[in-house]
């Protein structure tokens, strides 16, 4: 009778044991490391009255999200960095943050890229938008209607003209 060589059952036991961690949730996986349950909400901006604008385009710079000083962790969406919100039809994604079930309220800082572009008829030039941060709180329970917040860039209420360029003083409204 022959025994099977290592090289041919340590790979098999390998698999098996490995397709077996991989069936634990993201939840399972929490509770037995000792970490609170997390729920995901996104961040979403979207721009609103840009009617006489061809394009505007801005970048995300920096999400902060805290709860009462302490960062709560946010992965950031790699599409943030070139939005179009000349498109009032689309929300952009600037990424998802991830509260523990006892968080009740969380504050949100997002900071815009320094410099994005604009088109409007025959003119082009660039957005300084150094003063482009939003700043808001929001509670547990207003996110939890649709697990998202959308913050509403007012463009023609928001893009100042200056010599050769548009600066952003960031007028919005937040909706859940």
């Amino acid at each position: 009778m022959k025994i099977p060589s290592q090289s041919r059952w340590v790979p098999a036991l390998l698999v098996v044991l490995g397709t077996g961690a991989c069936d634990s949730s993201e939840d399972d996986l929490m509770r037995a490391l000792g970490d609170p349950v997390l729920d995901a909400f996104e961040i979403r901006l979207r721009g609103q009255d840009a009617a006489q604008y061809e394009k505007v385009l801005l970048g995300m710079g920096q999400v902060d999200v805290t709860s009462f000083g302490e960062p709560v962790r946010f992965e950031p969406s790699p599409n943030a960095r070139a939005m179009d919100l000349s498109n009032t039809d689309h929300a952009h994604l600037l990424g998802r943050f991830f509260l523990p079930r006892y968080v009740k309220q969380v504050d949100i800082t997002v900071r815009l890229d320094d410099v994005g572009a604009f088109k409007e008829d025959s003119l082009a030039g660039l957005i300084n938008a150094h003063a482009g941060t939003i700043q808001f709180s929001t509670t547990r329970s207003a996110l939890e209607q649709r697990s998202r917040v959308v913050i509403h860039l007012h463009l023609k209420d928001s893009l100042f003209d200056g010599r050769g360029e548009k600066t952003l003083l960031p007028s919005t409204y937040i909706a859940h």
